[in-house]
């Protein structure tokens, strides 16, 4: 009798590890996708903080994309492209320009000045570009 009983309290023993074996195993992978999700906010977080400021979550400077050179090719194109957005206005600032190429500012700004009857009107802030 008391194999018997011996017995159900070692099946009961097996089948209670099974069972905490299992809910361990499914408690470990909620946890890994809870925090694979929370890892992945955290990293939208710290993208967005450094666009805003500049600067990591650290304190040191941001990492920007990498900077893009423009071939011979491409530069000539800008000057072009440039001329006809400046024809194109009566008078236009830097900025648009800018947002019209497509270009980084320093690309735009050597551009311009390769414009030919390239007249400027104003200063700093407030200078116009006309052709012809």
């Amino acid at each position: 009798m008391s194999s018997s009983a011996l017995q159900k309290i070692q099946e009961i023993q097996a089948k209670a590890e099974k069972e905490i074996a299992a809910l361990k195993a499914e408690a470990v992978t909620d946890l890994a996708k809870r925090l694979s999700e929370a890892k992945e906010a955290v990293a939208d977080l710290q993208r967005q903080y450094e666009e805003l400021t500049g600067k990591t979550v650290t304190g040191e400077k941001a990492v920007s994309g990498t900077r893009k050179r423009l071939s011979a090719a491409d530069k000539t194109a800008l000057v072009e492209r440039c001329a006809e957005i400046i024809k194109s206005a009566d008078g236009i600032a830097m900025g648009d320009i800018v947002d019209r190429a497509g270009e980084s500012v320093s690309a735009v700004r050597d551009a311009v000045s390769k414009v030919p009857g390239l007249r400027k009107t104003g200063s700093k802030a407030t200078t116009l570009y006309f052709v012809g």
